[in-house]
């Protein structure tokens, strides 16, 4: 990119940049927090790493990203796959500079990815996508447009749960009935066998360790940027939540239940109590990712989102796109022996 240095910045500079200019930059989401791609990449290995982007000598955008290797290769990804992070990209600090194209700085990143750490394999997924869908930057360049659900949380908590569908407000009404009640969920080995459960019963496994869990569950309510919620029924945690936030913005990133209490409509109490609690601190949005199951997106479109896309450019030679194609296959294939084993 015409005039701007690229250059990598240690964890520290970023945290200090970050807090030291939080109120003016752009783009920024909970998924930036210094502390949140800390725990993160401990959590599940993988080595964290921040491009800078400097004009003029000074820093005016940075990439976070994470650094790991499948096989012979060396991926870099801003987040890549795996982390539980919903987009990145840069965050920048004066919107009418150069740095603000994120197009151009994920081609510049890729670059310097590969020059710099050997990267064969560059991704990079950006809050928002364009209106219409822009020309790949080269050849060895793929563009996606996965879905995500964003909810305006500004009107207010009743008029929030007035504008959910009838079902929706069915179903909270009836978990609260029956005896369903919200707590605080501070136990990550509990999250786990629950998410296990939940895992399990559709032949498959967790691709997150249990030290993801417990790092970030942890580390970060004290902080205040994790809230942890369990659904409460005849003293017995049947259903968790976790909801990552910063000043502005709560996302849904994980959730489980357990199977024998299928009946119970636990899921829609725990989304509404995130929701309305969410709303109640003044937050201005609550946000999840669309999954592409049918069943999951139908529950989270009860909830009158509005259907969004994000922007994922991904950069990799032609033999590495067919190695990861047999990465994933392989991939899937072992979560699907995990979950028959622990079934079994």
């Amino acid at each position: 990119m015409t005039g701007l240095d690229l250059r990598e910045l240690g964890a520290d500079e970023y945290a200090g940049w970050f807090e030291a200019n939080r109120s003016a930059l752009s783009d920024r989401g909970p998924f930036h927090e210094p502390a949140w791609l800390d725990a993160v990449a401990r959590g599940v290995g993988f080595d964290l790493r921040f491009v800078g982007a400097f004009e003029g000598g000074e820093l005016a955008a940075v990439v976070p990203g994470f650094l790991a290797r499948r096989g012979p290769f060396r991926l870099f990804g801003s987040p890549l796959r795996g982390t539980m992070t919903s987009y990145l990209g840069p965050v920048t600090l004066d919107a009418d500079h150069g740095s603000s194209d994120p197009v151009a700085l994920s081609v510049a990143c890729a670059d310097f990815a590969r020059r710099t750490w050997g990267a064969k394999y560059a991704r990079f997924t950006g809050r928002d996508a364009a209106p219409e869908r822009q020309p790949a930057p080269g050849p060895d360049w793929h563009q996606q447009r996965p879905g995500s659900y964003r909810l305006e949380l500004t009107a207010g908590e009743e008029a929030l749960f007035a504008g959910l569908k009838s079902h929706c407000r069915r179903n909270v009404r009836k978990a609260t009935r029956e005896g369903v009640e919200i707590v605080p969920l501070d136990d990550p080995e509990l999250f786990y066998r629950i998410l296990q459960d939940t895992m399990h019963r559709h032949g498959s496994a967790s691709w997150h360790p249990p030290r993801f869990f417990e790092t970030i569950m942890r580390e970060l309510p004290p902080i205040g940027l994790l809230c942890g919620w369990g659904a409460r029924f005849d003293e017995q945690i049947i259903a968790a939540g976790l909801f990552l936030h910063d000043d502005r913005e709560m996302h849904f990133i994980s959730g489980a239940s357990l199977l024998r209490y299928g009946s119970l409509p636990t899921s829609y109490l725990l989304h509404w109590h995130a929701i309305a609690q969410a709303a109640r601190d003044g937050l201005l949005v609550f946000n999840s990712e669309a999954s592409g199951i049918p069943s999951i997106d139908q529950f989270k479109e009860t909830f009158n989102p509005v259907r969004e896309r994000r922007s994922t450019l991904i950069w990799a030679p032609r033999s590495v796109w067919a190695a990861q194609r047999a990465f994933k296959r392989w991939h899937k294939g072992v979560r699907r022996m995990r979950g028959r084993i622990a079934v079994g």
